[in-house]
């Protein structure tokens, strides 16, 4: 009779735990969508236009709101180009910049596909999750497997539009800002086999220089914790990337902006950081007598617009990254 009970006991109280797990999951699944639908981002389809669509990651229960703009007519010529935010994490208003851009087209041979995904703190936290492309924990002490990176996700969005749209093409433009400009520059020494065509990487806080003397994630070396993968830097360098940089932002960074050692090591603003990265990449290339396809610009441009919230880039830099993915946009200006 003893046991009869005991069983019974058990077996409630199993039953009341996974109702109360999975009323947990309802709650926050519901909450998810209904965060999503607030910002007209509830929808896997594609339609053309401006829009949101959810793209959940393979394999993993992680949802990523890409905003887009789709051109009315879709031709072989029709590229695609993402545009990575920036700290605030505000993927709209990077997708809106890019629209004004659209706008300024006169043919359809250059017209292109906005997308700009969204990475939320909850699945890619701090700058571990995002910045440095979510190769490690946040701790930075645990390798994730290359299908959690954040620039893994890149090159599946890119799949999943290219797919949906019916697309030709079979590369792709790049572009970030700030915390952005960070994953940018980083996507193309780690994951040189992506199909990135062109990436311009505009104002980055902080660097990571591709040298095995310099630790994680300064540099290439990881001594403590897991190792890093393997580096291409041969096939990184090759791959065709433009470090703007804004000649008004020569202020000091704040202490937030100093996270390691390197940081500081690095320049004292945004400005003197760029230049310094730029420096230590084209010595390495050299010494290596390796083939470089990277440069750099400077522009009359600050890092971001005075007095908006949340911070909205210079749109001198978005005018000129344009110019250096479609050359033969005359009629946007770059100084």
């Amino acid at each position: 009779m003893n046991i009869f009970f005991t069983c019974k006991k058990w077996l409630l109280v199993l039953t009341i735990t996974s109702l109360y797990f999975g009323l947990i999951y309802i709650f926050n699944a519901h909450n998810t969508a209904l965060i999503y639908s607030q910002n007209n981002c509830n929808s896997p389809v594609i339609k053309k236009g401006e829009g949101c669509f959810i793209y959940s990651a393979k394999g993993q229960k992680v949802l990523i709101p890409v905003y887009y703009y789709i051109p009315n007519q879709i031709t072989e010529h029709t590229k695609i180009l993402f545009a990575m935010h920036g700290e605030k994490r505000n993927a709209q208003d990077y997708r809106n910049d890019w629209k004004i851009i659209y706008n300024h087209f006169k043919n359809e041979y250059n017209n292109f596909i906005v997308l700009a995904p969204k990475f939320e703190q909850k699945w890619f936290p701090k700058a571990a999750g995002y910045n440095f492309g979510n190769m490690f924990t946040k701790d930075l002490n645990i390798l994730n497997s290359r299908s959690q990176w954040a620039f893994t996700e890149i090159e599946n969005i890119f799949g999943f539009v290219k797919k949906s749209m019916q697309l030709f093409t079979s590369h792709y433009y790049i572009y970030g800002h700030s915390a952005g400009a960070q994953f940018v520059h980083r996507m193309l020494i780690f994951m040189p086999d992506a199909h990135i065509q062109k990436a311009v990487a505009a104002e980055a806080g902080s660097y990571i220089i591709p040298d095995e003397n310099r630790e994680y994630p300064c540099g290439l070396t990881k001594l403590t914790g897991e190792p890093l993968s393997s580096v291409d830097l041969k096939k990184a360098f090759t791959i065709p990337m433009t470090i703007i940089l804004g000649t008004k932002d020569n202020k000091v960074l704040p202490p937030e902006h100093d996270s390691y050692a390197c940081d500081v090591q690095q320049g004292a603003n945004r400005l003197a950081r760029g230049e310094y990265f730029y420096s230590q990449v084209k010595n390495i290339a050299y010494q290596r007598k390796e083939d470089f396809n990277w440069t750099v610009k400077k522009v009359i441009a600050t890092h971001i617009v005075a007095n908006t919230n949340p911070p909205i880039e210079d749109p001198m830099l978005v005018s000129c990254a344009a110019l250096e993915f479609f050359s033969k946009l005359t009629s946007v200006n770059c100084n």
